[in-house]
């Protein structure tokens, strides 16, 4: 089995030093190894922020809702652009996310999805990941939606929604709705998900996923992102006037009692993306302003709390 080249560096390199004359004392000296910062050649997907916050388990879960406002509309020919509210959620140890997309993919579940096999174009998308038996029976999406199953991304199942999205305002929103026991006995809840539009008072069912287990319990964590995704190449300098902001999850219906809320900008892996947005709290506490820019900034900190800690309203 042929090794890996850095594995293979590491063992010529303790060759080099043990392999001499051991009656003469070696000082042996470690010089930390500066990584590049990521730039416009880091490959795509580039997180752009990660949003992290802590808060107590929820022991019966029935609905997660955050809102998003977007300062302008976003060119789906010029840019793939994930807006997730949901970066990373989990509910009874399965991990999903969902949010917005300025081209969704996913393939037609009837005749009523529109522009052929696969499809481009704004949408709505939720996700769950599992393990090899996981595919599109997973999957309950609309009438008009999509749907894809693969493993590209770790083994997922998801249900995406054309949707016209535009500047605004918008509550994305998990909700559990039925239960179901399959022939082996085995207990599965569907939970579905929407999407409001502020100004129209207009709800979208995106799709829905099924899940283990009868009762729900989601984890102590949050997690809400903000990508450019593959498929079309990025000029920073062209990159489009942007402004982001993600409020604060609402819990069953409530404010959540939250611990910490944390900044992430990847820089080594997860995945790295050059220093394009900008991230502070807004005034009162309630949302986080995330800035897209046209030109690499220079950072103090990768990494940064927003929140110490905030009591429930």
């Amino acid at each position: 089995i042929p090794m890996r080249p850095l594995a293979y560096c590491l063992l010529l390199a303790a060759t080099a030093v043990f392999g001499a004359d051991e009656a003469k004392p070696k000082v042996i000296t470690a010089t930390p190894v500066e990584r590049p910062l990521p730039s416009e050649k880091t490959k795509l997907p580039w997180h752009m922020v990660n949003l992290w916050w802590t808060m107590p388990e929820t022991a019966d879960f029935e609905s997660l809702e955050i809102d998003v406002t977007i300062s302008d509309d976003v060119d789906p020919s010029k840019l793939n652009l994930y807006i997730a509210p949901i970066g990373l959620g989990q509910l009874n140890d399965t991990n999903f996310y969902g949010g917005i997309q300025s081209n969704i993919g996913g393939y037609p579940v009837s005749d009523a999805s529109p522009q052929g096999d696969y499809h481009k174009g704004k949408g709505a998308i939720f996700s769950r990941w599992g393990n090899k038996d996981i595919d599109t029976s997973f999957v309950r999406p609309a009438v008009n939606g999509l749907t894809e199953a693969a493993g590209y991304e770790g083994d997922f199942a998801s249900g995406r929604r054309p949707f016209p999205w535009k500047a605004g305002t918008y509550t994305y929103a998990i909700r559990k709705l039925t239960y179901e026991k399959d022939k082996d006995g085995k207990e599965w809840t569907w939970v579905g998900a929407f999407l409001t539009e502020k100004s129209s008072s207009q709800t979208v069912f995106i799709t829905s996923l099924k899940f283990p287990g009868r009762t729900l319990k989601f984890w102590g964590h949050h997690s809400a992102f903000i990508e450019i995704y593959g498929g079309k190449k990025v000029v920073i300098a062209d990159l489009p006037k942007l402004e982001v902001r993600i409020g604060m999850p609402r819990i069953n219906g409530q404010p959540v009692a939250l611990k910490t809320l944390s900044v992430n900008y990847p820089k080594n892996s997860g995945p790295a993306s050059p220093a394009i947005m900008s991230t502070e709290l807004a005034e009162g506490g309630q949302e986080v302003i995330c800035k897209l820019h046209n030109e690499i900034l220079t950072r103090e900190k990768w990494s940064f709390p927003l929140l110490p800690a905030t009591p429930a309203k």
